[in-house]
Parts: C-alpha cells; structure tokens; sequence
C-alpha cells in the first residue's frame, strides 16, 4: 500500500490515494496477541460463557467486588467462530452493531457500549466494518451508595455474526455476578480491558469540518501536531452511508492540515455533522485511531487537481430528500388510495367494519344525519391515526432509525398488548360485558370525553391498528416512496391511505341508496355479532404465535396467564353490570385486572430469547445477506430472494399458497435457482436498507435475480402471488 509522500506533491501537502482493497482486512490498533494472552489470563465471577451456533459471548468485569458510589467497567467479551465476523458502529454497506438490553438493580446505570477502532470486512462489491476475531466492548457501570451484599447484572445481548456466505442474527442471556467490596481490580482481567482501552479510538477535540459538492465529500481536519510520519490513512463515519464505502479516499497532508476527499453516499443530506474515528499507521509501527466530531460547513472544496475520484461503484444516489416528479406523486397517492380500500377485507378489519355497518342499518331511517356524523367521524378517526403512525415512522427514520411499515410490531412488548386488545374485542362482541348499551357499538367510555362521536372516532383508530400489520398490493410501492420523500409528501399519501381505507363505511354512511343495500336489522344480528367474536380472537391467537417467536415460550406463557386475568375481570364486569352484589363484581373484576397488569409486567421484564428455527425447516432455505446474494450472483447462479415476517398476514399466505406448492418448488429445482430468506419479524436494519432501496416500507417483497442480469435492478414481484405468477415471470426474466 502507498504511503503519504509516495505520490506527487502539490502546494506543500502530501497527497495519496488509499483504497480500502489495498489496506489489512484485519485493520486493529493494538496486536491481536496481546488480546489473545489476555483472555487467557482473564477470570470472572460471572456465568459461563453463552455458546450459540457461530460464537461465544460472555459478561466480564475489570473488577473483582463493587464498592458502594464507586463506578466500574463491564465488558461484553464477543467471540465469533474461526472465519466468521461481527460489526462495528456504523456496519458500512451492510452489518448491524451488536447491543445489549440490560435488566440492572435499582440505582445502577450503564453508559453506551464502546467499540475498538474498526477493521475492514471487504466481500464482492461490497465493503463493512467490523472485526474478524475477539473483541471485548466495555461500559462504565454507576454504581449508587447502597448496594445489596450481592449484585447480579444482567442483560440480553443482541449482534449479527457472518462468514462468506450467510449472516445469523444471535442473541443470548448473559449474567455477571459480583461481591460488594472494596472495588479491587480483577488482576486476571487487568490485561484484557487495557488492551480493550488501548483499542478504543481516542477522542480529540480537534477541528474538523467537511464540505458537500455534487457527489463528492471533503473532509478537513486542522492537525495541533503533525502527523507527517502517518502512513495508511483512512476515515470511517460513524454515520451510516454518508460516504460510498468503497470509493477510493484521497489524501492531502502537511504539518497544519489533513484533506481527505471521497464519494457520497446515499444518505449524505440527512446530516449536518458525525463523528468520525481517524485510523492510521503511526511511525510505520502501530496503528492509532482518534475519535473526533465533524460539522458541515459550506463552500468550495480544497483543490487536489491532482487526484481523479472514481465513478460511484454502484452505490445509491440521492437520500432523504429525493427529489419527485408529479407523476411519481400522482402514482403513490393513487396507489395509497387503492391499498388502503383492500385492507378493508382483511380478517382482523372485517369484523369491526362489519359491525358498525349493522349500527348503520339500524339508525339510517330513524337519523340520517346520526349516520353521516358517524361515518365523518369514523374517517377522521382512521385518518388521523395514520397519520400520527406516519408522524411516528418520520421522526424514528429522521433520528437515524432504520424501520418501516409494521414497525411497532417488532416490539414482543407492543405485539402482546395488541393480542390483549383483540382478545377484549372479541369479549365484548360475545356480549361478556357491554361498553354501551346498543350491540353495535364499543369504545363509548370515550363518549364523555368527546362529546357525542368518540365511538366513531376511536372505532376508526381501532381499524387501523388492528390492520397495521397487514401489507397488501399498492400499498407497499406507494409508502416506499413517501418515506423517502419531504414529510409534507410523506403525510399526503398517508392521508391518501387513510381516505381509502374509510372509504368503504363512509359511503354507506352518506348515500342513503348505500344504506339501502344492508340487511334489515333483527334479531339475527346478535347472533353474528357473537360470529364475529372468533375472526378476533384467531387475530389474538396469531399475535401470542408472533410473540413467542420473537420473545419465547416464557414470554409467551406469560401473556397468557394476564389475558385469563383480563377475561376473568371483563366477566366480572359484565356480571356488575347485570346482577346485584355490585361490590362483589367490583373486587373480583378488581382481582382479575390486577393478575393481568401482574402478567404483562413480568413478561416485559424477560431478556430470554427464543430458541433461532429457519422460516420453513422443511426447505432449508439460505438466510438473506448481500455477501450471500453477491457471491451466488458472481457465480452466475439465479437468485430468488423474499423478505418476511411472522406478523405479515399476507407473507404468510404467499408463502403457503405459492412459494412452498409444488409447482414453484419443483421450477426453482429444475432452473437452480437459490432461495434466500430475510425475516423481518424482529428489526434488522439491514433487511430495512434492502426494502428501502427498492421502494419497499415493508414486507412482503420478492426479487429474482436472474444469471446474468443487473444485481442493482432485479425483477420485483406482485405482493400477491399465485404459483403460475411466480413462474411465469421468473421464466419471462
């Protein structure tokens, strides 16, 4: 690799070209030996190391006891298998950072996990950051005064593992349990966490400044002492794809000024300054790294005439705030428009719209203008709801976070309270307590709050949260573009959405003609409303199946025993309501509430995680990474790839009716096409990024790379599928 000085001089700087290619993929700042002796040396009073299927984890502390009020550093020691790697902060173009959720003692806090300087994970066309051996990432731990004789930390560690070919989500419990003491250093772990700190960038408040022109990015960093002896320099963002990772990085250097100049990646307009850890060869026998904070500034670049900049190497182009043509809008809001009226017709949206549709029937000749507020206020209901689900996604994407469509039903948390809300649902239609005395209506302990039409307003958010996990055709394409547009535009075509799915019961609430077409109110709507009450509790059901695969069988159970408690309450209500002995029902609905908030409470608190199976055993389907898909692409191999998730009805159906029949399993032998699986169940940012670069909010999505084609342009399939679909436009390609 060249060092500063090799090229050509320009106005007192020296200049160089470093590529990423050139330097070592196993680029650390300290010796790996040093590392290796320490973990030999090092002991603790934890729990055994956590083994998984491609790594090991453990929870270490550089202290033997903890002293009462005096802080202390933890380290999550994470050893990948021979071959196999894990990721840095900013992963590069593909890779999640490994994380920890702790479940601490009251009193205690943990600071953020502090990585080591990264290394390069170079495959194919792509290029990340990350490390390929044992890596020790530390916290300081503050510690209050009073401390019980015995403190058990523990927490739920969470990290991407990958080798040449495929990329395991793992995840494991791990527990470190110390003495209360006098906060002695464990001399077993002094070596280890030095050499973890030596590691570690060091922060410096350096001025560092960087400059935007088209598609190049120029960082300037003023230099309090020179580094003229520094050789293999190169910058690493801790923002994600704010540079094209495989570009070339040029280097200008005198004693006063560093200039390093690269191409932009895709998402350069989101951020107005970043940290950045400056890695280079000091003395041309150790690596250093600093730790400093660049702010953007305007004006022109630096000249470096000198040096040509390569064409982006495939990367994205653009960023959050791409520009839209009219049409482009015209289409999303369209599209919007036409998924929001196909949600309408799935399971869990059904019934309510049904019911409130008999509700119609039964006042439309008695108080038309009674049906037309209740179908204004059942849409602004529904729209609203969007929108501040939209709001939501806006914010969490503008703060760095990678989510789309569905978000909320990452969270095993949110997942559960939903399978709650279904279940009371459900209750209620089969008359086990009454909100309001007409069958036909819930929600009217809102009544007083808004005055006459909080049933028709809270009606209308319950509809879209109950269809919230639902993707269906249209929808998709037309929230892909709205999440990587302005927010205006963003917002528009949630509204669009929103007016769609409303469309249905507003019609019928303000055409009088409309109304006419429902049945004639009677008896027999006690009996479909009791019907209706299974369509809700199967929703239930597939929730508490979605819960145990994300959170196990623990979480799982627990949920159950609060949903008993929450039956055995809403029962006691609905007997309050109709028998004598109020007090009694109170304390008993009382008792059950109480064994519910006791149920959800502990499953909240579990960090277990549940036991890792592929999306279908039985098939044996390759996980979904972009060195997986880059490296079957280069060998010529057809690839079809689809993303996923347990709470995604309609993924579910698609997988069932198409992907797994007989006639798409036996083209995909015939043709050799691979299948690669991602699954999206639990949030995987970069599961996310694939979704975002072709248009996609959410699953389900489907792409088949053909042999030989554009990997950048696959061929993207209906998010509906039938096996003859499938087929015939893989054999079209």
């Amino acid at each position: 690799m060249p060092r500063c000085g090799e090229s050509s001089m320009m106005g007192g700087y020296s200049l160089a070209t470093y590529t990423p290619s050139q330097m070592f993929t196993k680029h650390r700042p300290v010796d790996a030996g040093i590392l290796v002796l320490a973990l030999l040396l090092s002991s603790t009073l934890g729990a055994a190391p956590v083994k998984t299927d491609h790594s090991q984890v453990e929870l270490v502390a550089e202290t033997s006891s903890i002293a009462p009020g005096t802080p202390f550093t933890v380290g999550l020691r994470l050893a990948p298998d021979v071959g196999w790697h894990t990721y840095w902060i900013n992963p590069g173009d593909a890779g999640k950072a490994a994380k920890i959720k702790w479940d601490l003692p009251d009193g205690f806090e943990v600071s953020a996990l502090e990585f080591p300087a990264p290394g390069f994970v170079p495959f194919g066309p792509l290029l990340s950051y990350g490390y390929n051996e044992t890596t020790l990432l530390t916290a300081e731990v503050s510690v209050p005064e009073e401390i019980d004789e015995e403190v058990v930390l523990a927490g739920r560690a969470d990290w991407l593992v990958c080798d040449d070919q495929v990329c395991i989500p793992e995840r494991a419990s791990v527990t470190l349990v110390l003495p209360r003491g006098n906060g002695e250093i464990n001399p077993g772990n002094r070596p280890e966490f030095a050499a973890a700190r030596a590691a570690q960038p060091l922060r410096v408040p350096w001025k560092a400044e960087y400059r935007v022109d088209g598609d190049k990015i120029q960082f300037a960093i003023d230099l309090p002492v020179p580094l003229s002896d520094a050789t293999d320099i190169y910058l690493f963002p801790v923002a994600e794809k704010m540079i094209d990772h495989v570009a070339e990085q040029n280097i200008a250097l005198d004693d006063e000024r560093l200039i390093i100049e690269t191409l932009t990646g895709p998402r350069i307009d989101r951020y107005d300054s970043t940290d950045v850890v400056l890695g280079y060869m000091a003395d041309g026998s150790h690596q250093q790294a600093l730790w400093l904070t660049a702010t953007r500034t305007q004006g022109e670049l630096v000249a470096m005439a000198a040096l040509s900049l390569p064409a982006s190497s495939g990367s994205e182009s653009g960023g959050g705030s791409a520009v839209f043509e009219f049409s482009a809008l015209a289409q999303a809001i369209f599209f919007a428009f036409l998924g929001g009226l196909i949600l309408n017709l799935m399971p869990c949206v059904l019934p309510i719209l049904s019911l409130k549709a008999l509700s119609l029937a039964e006042i439309s000749d008695s108080a038309p203008r009674t049906a037309r507020l209740s179908g204004l206020f059942y849409t602004l209901g529904v729209v609203v709801c969007f929108l501040i689900l939209a709001l939501i996604m806006i914010g969490l994407r503008s703060a760095g976070e990678r989510i789309g469509w569905a978000f909320h039903l990452q969270d095993p948390q949110i997942v559960g309270a939903l399978a709650l809300i279904m279940f009371v649902v459900g209750m209620n239609f089969l008359g086990t307590f009454e909100l309001r005395g007409n069958i036909a209506n819930f929600g009217g302990w809102t009544e007083k709050l808004t005055r006459g039409r909080g049933t028709e307003f809270f009606t209308g958010a319950l509809a879209v949260i109950v269809a919230s996990p639902c993707t269906v055709p249209f929808m998709s394409p037309a929230l892909g573009f709205a999440l990587v547009q302005p927010s205006l535009v963003a917002l528009t075509v949630f509204v669009s959405l929103g007016l769609g799915f409303a469309l249905p019961y507003l019609l019928m609430a303000l055409i009088p003609g409309a109304r006419a077409l429902l049945p004639k109110p009677g008896k027999w709507m006690e009996t479909f409303r009791h019907l209706l009450a299974f369509p809700m509790f199967a929703t239930a059901a597939w929730l508490l199946w979605v819960l145990g695969r994300q959170a196990g069988v623990d979480a799982l159970s627990l949920v159950l025993a609060a949903m008993i408690g929450l039956g055995f309450a809403l029962w006691s209500w609905g007997r309050m309501q109709t028998q004598q002995g109020k007090l009694r029902w109170s304390l008993s609905a009382t008792a059950g509430a109480l064994l519910a908030a006791a149920g959800l409470y502990l499953a909240s608190s579990i960090t277990s995680a549940p036991v890792t199976e592929s999306p279908d055993a039985a098939q044996q389907q390759a996980v979904y990474s972009e060195q997986v898909l880059g490296e079957l692409h280069s060998q010529g191999v057809p690839v079809f790839a689809y993303f996923t998730a347990d709470w995604c009805i309609t993924c579910k159906v698609n997988e069932k009716i198409a992907l797994q029949s007989d006639k798409v399993q036996d083209y995909f032998e015939a043709s050799e096409t691979e299948v690669l699986v991602g699954d999206w169940t639990n949030e995987d940012p970069a599961i996310t990024g694939v979704l975002e670069r072709h248009g996609r909010s959410g699953v389900p999505l489907y792409l088949f790379f053909k042999q030989g084609g554009n990997i950048e342009t696959p061929l993207i399939l209906p998010a509906l599928l039938t096996p003859e679909l499938v087929v015939n436009a893989l054999e079209q390609a």
